[in-house]
């Protein structure tokens, strides 16, 4: 009987990123045989000869007499391009992983839109927690740099960035580069050079492309060549149609702006990316080229202007006066915009015009007088690549879109190198949440600063006015220049720390604002106190504690947003994510910050950041200084015990070792209502959790104060006419369903001794009745009796020994 096997395969004329995503698959199925058919060339033959034995990657030759149970299929859902394979993917299993877009039906699998398929792979075997070997991550590595061009194809996205970082850890650089190296041998050469002499241009709807036969003695690089061919003619798109014996094999490479090349060779049972695609087909080269040029697809609507442009455009009247418009430029955070008159386009004006403009003592003049009234612009049904021609020529970073004389739209060299459409302008987003007298303490700074400072507000603040918060601690941090310059120049009156490279800045009005000298900081130990230096703002940002603290806005030299460390997508996905993983390891009191945001802020926690918590546990005590400061903050939170539930939830609560948080949860339940309740309150609460042995310990470890710790020891309540307000909550919360019992004895006056009580025990009506009943006053303000029954013995003495004995 003959076994079964599971193989793993590519698309015929495969690259090097489906040979990458053969060697990648077996790392997630170690029982699949990677199999490599059809021709290779260039490269793609240099990658194979090098890796085929290290990695197991085997030809049909190579194979085994056994049947095929399955398919793991790589780069493709297009079983069709599987070559010899394509009828045996239409009998067994199929599990697919491809990056390439998808219509209709497709065979289930693992589908990503990033720039290779060696990337989806690579987050999946990261995800799993799978060692790469030198060889697999070198080939990788080659094979994601190959299918993005190097990070320049428009299917780049960031989890490709993110890939290479993590494959050139364990990759040989040098390897990668001569595999991706583009070597073109003597007849590619000639072949290049005769297509530059006669490059077959063909005008085909919108595109100017070139489509050429070639018949080889060999294989040669036809993608690079392609690729080759684009660069120097500046072709939309380029095909080339190799004869293979009876085949033809056709490779297309294109430009951004240019056709769906993708598209276009599907007609041919081919496939692959917008810019970058390849067919195999059993067609001589004039008969492929003939259905290339009937295909559908170059009919298909051009992209045009009103495509890509910026619908939202911010502008200015040109009746503003030269300050005014200062500040709103800043506030957009853009460094010039289009100017209006009645709602029509009458020019453009600048930063540094408006600026010059200043210098020169004109802040009060209209804008109009500085703007520049020749604007280079363009109609929103125009092509494209018009607009890319107009910015190449007239040197301009934006073209205002215009019909009838009114602003339609921008476009921006952003619009045109396709990416998405933009997000809302987030500078704008963030200081349009300061309030006011924080934005004009900013602004002053940010005017009288050195021109050689940065000056960036982080952290806290622009995230909470990202999520639509206004901020309540502002974090301005300087690099380039002393913090004490900057405050010096400012005009305000100040405070310096040099201790700390700090200064504290006043306003007129008395609000402050803090300057921090940008950072660095490395830590000797786990958990041990970080050593700090002075540093750059990115190293101030990359030292922080989770992404979505590591976002900033720079306000000089110029305003923009900085997002060094992918914290906007986790704000968007609610994540919260340290940005590295030795994060927790360093710093365990970090642990505790994250709980607190979550809880604030709801959101989750990461899970490769969870998985990081019990490793640091053990190295808490070095930072007990800082869990003890982390510990007061919890209590300022609005709901405290969700936040220590939040750590028993992520497996931390060995932190503070708490017990039943039952009444904290209370508290917490009464805040979210509105109602008041003390931070003493909160601490009585959580000491309370502990067994009454072990209170006195935490609150000497913690520094919990005394009074807080007797009324947590206590085993019920006392007077309640004694008791703080924040006392007598304590014992409310505790102990809920005796809480209208306490408030009725608080609320109800004390019996004391009256006139009544004193002729029940004999005294007769008149003077010594009064004298007794002020005596008893007396005694009672100054706290010598408490209650009715002491007053009472009192007033028996009295009555018995005579006045005197009592006076």
């Amino acid at each position: 009987m003959l076994r079964a096997m599971r193989l793993i395969l590519a698309h015929d004329n495969a690259d090097l990123d489906a040979i990458a995503s053969l060697a990648l698959a077996r790392k997630l199925h170690p029982d699949a045989i990677p199999v490599l058919h059809g021709g290779l060339d260039g490269s793609e033959r240099t990658a194979f000869i090098l890796f085929k034995d290290a990695l197991g990657i085997l030809t049909p030759e190579d194979l085994p007499d056994e049947e095929i149970e399955s398919l793991i299929v790589v780069d493709t859902h297009d079983l069709g391009r599987l070559g010899e394979y394509a009828e045996v993917a239409r009998k067994v299993p199929v599990l697919v992983y491809d990056h390439h877009p998808t219509e209709g039906e497709v065979p289930p699998g693992h589908y990503q839109l990033v720039g290779s398929c060696a990337t989806l792979l690579t987050r999946r075997i990261q995800q799993e927690g799978i060692e790469l070997t030198n060889p697999e991550a070198t080939l990788a590595l080659a094979g994601l740099e190959a299918d993005t061009d190097f990070f320049q194809n428009g299917n780049t996205t960031r989890e490709d960035f993110q890939a290479a970082a993590y494959l050139s850890q364990f990759a040989d650089l040098r390897v990668v580069r001569e595999i991706t190296r583009q070597f073109f041998d003597p007849e590619a050469l000639n072949i290049l050079a005769e297509l530059l002499k006669n490059p077959g241009w063909q005008d085909i709807g919108a595109f100017r492309v070139i489509l050429k036969i070639l018949q080889p003695e060999d294989r040669i690089p036809g993608a690079g060549l392609a690729m080759r061919l684009i660069s120097l003619t500046g072709a939309d798109a380029v095909f080339l149609f190799l004869q293979d014996g009876e085949r033809t094999d056709v490779v297309a490479r294109a430009r951004q702006r240019g056709p769906n090349v993708a598209r276009i060779l599907q007609d041919l049972g081919g496939g692959g990316h917008k810019q970058a695609a390849s067919a195999r087909v059993d067609l001589p080269p004039e008969e492929a080229y003939r259905k290339v040029l009937e295909c559908t697809a170059w009919q298909e609507k051009p992209i045009l202007v009103q495509d890509r442009m910026t619908r939202d455009v911010r502008t200015l009247s040109d009746s503003l006066k030269i300050n005014e418009a200062i500040v709103e430029l800043v506030k957009i955070g853009h460094n010039g915009a289009p100017v209006l008159h009645e709602g029509k386009l009458v020019g453009m004006v600048s930063r540094r015009d408006l600026d010059r403009a200043m210098r020169h003592g004109l802040q009060n003049a209209p804008v109009k007088s500085v703007m520049s009234r020749r604007v280079i612009s363009i109609e929103p049904d125009e092509p494209l690549g018009h607009a890319t021609e107009l910015i190449r020529k007239h040197s301009v970073g934006r073209l205002p879109v215009v019909k009838g004389g009114h602003l339609l739209g921008i476009l921006t060299r952003s619009d045109l190198l396709g990416e998405a459409p933009p997000k809302p302008d987030l500078t704008e987003k963030v200081l349009g949440h300061l309030q006011m007298q924080d934005w004009e303490m900013i602004e002053t700074v940010r005017e009288n600063a050195p021109s050689t400072a940065r000056i960036m507000l982080v952290g806290g603040a622009v995230r909470d006015a990202l999520l639509g918060k206004h901020p309540t601690d502002l974090d301005v941090v300087v690099s380039g220049v002393d913090v004490i310059e900057v405050a010096q120049q400012s005009g305000l009156d100040f405070k310096c720390y040099p201790q700390y490279g700090n200064a504290t800045l006043t306003l007129p009005n008395g609000n402050h604002l803090d300057l921090i000298q940008a950072r660095d900081e490395y830590y000797t130990a786990p958990g041990a106190a970080p050593t700090v230096m002075k540093g750059t703002l990115e190293q101030d940002l990359a030292r922080r504690d989770f992404t979505v603290n590591a976002l900033a806005l720079q306000l000089t030299p110029e305003v923009k947003f900085i997002d060094q460390h992918d914290g906007l997508s986790d704000l968007q996905a609610e994540v919260l994510r340290v940005l590295h993983p030795l994060s927790f390891l360093e710093d365990p009191s970090r642990i505790v910050r994250g709980a607190r945001l979550a809880v604030r802020l709801g959101f989750r926690l990461e899970e490769r950041t969870l998985s990081t918590i019990s490793d640091a546990l053990p190295h808490a005590e070095m930072a007990f200084k800082r869990l003890k400061n982390e510990l007061l903050l919890v209590f300022q939170e609005r709901t405290p015990g969700a936040v220590f539930e939040m750590l028993q939830e992520w497996g931390a609560g060995e932190l503070y070792g708490f017990g039943d948080l039952t009444a904290l949860k209370r508290a917490d339940e009464a805040r979210r209502k509105g109602e008041h309740v003390p931070t003493e309150t909160l601490m009585a609460l959580w000491l309370h959790s502990f067994a009454p042995e072990q209170r006195k310990q935490v609150a000497r470890i913690w520094q919990i104060p005394k009074r807080t710790r007797e009324v947590a020891d206590l085993a019920g309540p006392e007077d309640f006419l004694r008791m703080s307000d924040w006392e007598f909550l304590y014992w409310c919360l505790l102990n809920p369903d005796q809480a209208r019992a306490y408030e009725v004895a608080k609320l109800t006056p004390p019996r004391q001794v009256t006139g009544k009580d004193l002729l029940d025990l004999g005294m007769k009506p008149g003077s010594a009745l009064g004298e007794l009943l002020e005596h008893l006053k007396v005694l009672r303000q100054q706290e010598e009796v408490s209650g009715f029954e002491e007053e009472l013995e009192v007033a028996r003495r009295w009555i018995r020994d005579g006045r005197d004995a009592e006076g």
